[in-house]
């Protein structure tokens, strides 16, 4: 015994351990696809800039054009880093820079002693490069309240400074600020009293570049920026060692755009197992039984493929997508006919009582139920629906014993889902007394059964199970040897006649049709679209606005489309009677 529980328990963690790397693998997978896609447009950015820069500057007024031998460089760059809380971001860098090739009597950089960046060609263009592009180009990427880093480079020639350059407080007085100056980091002052050394002048030339984003680059107006300054005196002469560059890194550039394309894919991908949408709303007056039978003890019922995983898989969109509190959902496995009345039914019909409001005669309901049924279903001779639980005795019904033929062959033990095992009307009987009709159960939960009970606000029912006698695969199983029905209609009418509830009812087929798997997603059809649609209307944050009557047409649409592609034919049906017969289709599932 020992034995079998610490092998179960090895089971379940390797099942938990293994849903967890699939959906780590898949963000993973989502993730990779998502900064490939940025790489490739922020390089189609570049090249669209480097481009438009050239064209730029050949348009230039003759007074600012720049020398032949002057080029106009711009970097981009997608760099991984770590925000100031510890979280990682993904951060785009712009940089725009120029090089002067030395010729005698051309320069396109500052004059000896000047520091205005509108005296300077080169500097001039990169500026106004750098507004034209950050406010059209890369405007997304800009964004208000982003956090970015502005460092600007600026140089002077090895010329010491024999007089001082007069200064009139244009772009502010400093007094011990920092910078960093010939790769040391020092603190500086500048103010009216003039500029007296190649530090100071190489300071105020970047400061005129600050002054010209903060002043005429619209987005930085509405960003939270960082200012830098790197500084640098050559040892060596000539104009082309004065120039000015500029470093912009956005952090965290791309969140809205991970976050868009995230859930796109999450929308759009075929998997509902994995990120299942998380409400920020309450369900609190929904509660939830969910049974998911997927092993039967009987050798003449074979397991259900995938009924516990649509069991478990549905209780988290209950939970995340829906927002039912997670202990007003229950779910009960491979469960007996009592169980399923035990722990499930009475225990849903005393939270109706527990949760009901009375005043004089009248009995007001605060509670919607959603009922799911994964399992077997049966169909008797009448064309009542059942729902077939586990630990069922079957000894007294003679088709299944054994002694008379069923189908083409004898029925052998080592092979009971080989054959078409027809039951008497006797024997369906037997059978269906063991089982749970479907208008019994939506009865004993509206009030109308023999324990005393209290009515609901609204009653769901989803079943996701074939009544005609055929597994989720399609192979034969038992089944009521019903005659041919002549005149389906009346028999139809003859079934809703019948119903004395006023439930929602959804099932994946009709008490003669098949309901199969969805394998590849390892769900039922029903089950499976049920929750891709919910998932979708969940991400979009329009589930509360969706009726049933819209998510019961998607469901049937793809549903059909799907089965149909997969040679497995397969149509959702579904009834209501009672008060909710007229409205229903105006009714929310939330």
């Amino acid at each position: 015994m020992k034995k079998h529980l610490l092998l179960f328990v090895a089971v379940l963690l390797c099942a938990t351990l293994h849903a967890q790397t699939g959906e780590q693998q898949l963000n993973s997978e989502y993730q990779a696809a998502i900064r490939e896609f940025i790489q490739q447009d922020i390089a189609n950015r570049q090249r669209t800039m480097q481009r438009r820069a050239e064209q730029l500057l050949i348009a230039l007024p003759n007074e600012q054009k720049l020398y032949d031998e002057t080029y106009i460089s711009i970097r981009t760059a997608l760099v991984d880093a770590t925000a100031e809380d510890g979280a990682p971001e993904l951060n785009y860098v712009f940089d725009i820079s120029y090089n002067c090739r030395h010729l005698e009597g051309y320069t396109d950089d500052y004059p000896l002693g000047v520091f205005d960046y509108d005296s300077s060609n080169s500097v001039r263009a990169i500026c106004n490069l750098t507004k034209t592009f950050i406010e059209g180009i890369l405007d997304d990427i800009f964004r208000p309240s982003k956090r970015v880093s502005i460092r600007i480079f600026s140089t002077t020639d090895g010329v010491e400074l024999s007089r001082t350059i007069p200064y009139d407080g244009s772009y502010g007085n400093f007094r011990y600020m920092p910078v960093t100056f010939n790769n040391e980091h020092l603190r500086i002052s500048v103010d009216t009293n003039g500029i007296t050394n190649n530090c100071q002048l190489a300071y105020i030339r970047a400061q005129s570049v600050r002054s010209f984003l903060q002043s005429q680059v619209r987005n930085l107006a509405r960003t939270v920026n960082d200012y830098s300054y790197i500084t640098r005196s050559y040892s060596d002469t000539g104009a082309f060692y004065r120039r000015s560059s500029i470093e912009l890194t956005v952090h965290d550039a791309f969140r809205e755009t991970i976050d868009a394309m995230a859930a796109e894919k999450v929308l759009n991908d075929d998997y509902v197992d994995f990120n299942i949408p998380q409400t920020a709303s309450s369900y609190d007056n929904a509660y939830v039984l969910i049974i998911a039978n997927q092993d039967y003890d009987h050798r003449f019922l074979p397991s259900v493929p995938f009924a516990a995983n649509d069991g478990d898989i549905l209780r988290k969109y209950f939970v995340r997508a829906l927002g039912v509190p997670e202990r007003q959902v229950k779910v009960l496995h491979n469960a007996s006919r009592q169980t399923i009345l035990d722990e499930g039914i009475h225990w849903l019909t005393d939270i109706a009582q527990a949760v009901a409001t009375h005043e004089g005669d009248q009995t007001t309901s605060h509670a919607n139920f959603f009922v799911y049924f994964a399992g077997h279903g049966f169909t008797d001779f009448d064309d009542n629906t059942y729902l077939v639980p586990n630990n069922l005795r079957l000894d007294g019904i003679k088709a299944l014993g054994g002694k008379r033929k069923c189908g083409r062959k004898k029925n052998t033990i080592n092979e009971p889902t080989a054959y078409d095992i027809a039951l008497s009307r006797k024997d369906a009987a037997l059978f269906a007394k063991q089982c749970i009709a479907l208008d019994s159960l939506c009865s004993m939960l509206k009030g109308k059964g023999k324990r005393e009970t209290y009515p609901v606000s609204r009653l769901t029912v989803i079943v996701d199970a074939s009544f005609d006698g055929h597994q989720r695969n399609g192979a034969s199983m038992l089944r009521a040897d019903r005659p041919v029905v002549k005149d389906p209609k009346a028999k139809k009418a003859k079934r809703k006649a019948n119903k004395s509830s006023d439930a929602i009812v959804l099932l994946a087929a009709a008490h003669d049709k098949t309901a199969y798997s969805f394998d590849a997603q390892h769900h039922g059809f029903l089950t499976y679209f049920l929750l891709k649609e919910i998932k979708g209307l969940a991400s979009t944050s329009n589930l509360d606005s969706y009726t049933y009557q819209d998510i019961y047409e998607a469901v049937e649409r793809k549903l059909n489309k799907e089965s149909a592609l997969q040679n497995r034919w397969q149509e959702i049906t579904g009834y209501v009677d009672g008060k909710n017969a007229s409205d229903w289709r105006l009714l929310h599932i939330r």
